[in-house]
């Protein structure tokens, strides 16, 4: 079995990764990216926390997290193809 400290340790990385990649970059999919690496960072150390004290808040906690971040995905994406369009191919009001 893997300890849990293993777990801090790849969520402390991850974080530290997202926050990198989102100080230094610029475009809005990689800036999007990190953003969703912190909260997966995030995400994992809530699991690790609720292991340790025996109870499954932390899980329902996390997986409302994954929900969000699905939404924030769709949305993400959406952005991208009305950036991709551009303003001459918007449909006319």
């Amino acid at each position: 079995m893997v300890p849990v400290t293993h777990a801090f340790y790849l969520a402390s990385l991850l974080l530290l990764a997202g926050l990198v990649g989102l100080l230094l970059r610029r475009p809005l999919v990689i800036t999007l990216l990190c953003l969703e690496l912190t909260l997966v960072a995030a995400h994992l150390a809530l699991v690790a926390a609720s292991r340790i004290w025996a109870s499954v808040d932390g899980h329902a906690l996390a997986l409302l997290g994954v929900a969000l971040m699905v939404a924030q995905g769709a949305v993400a994406a959406g952005l991208v193809l009305v950036w991709r369009r551009g303003p001459s191919d918007a449909p006319p009001l």
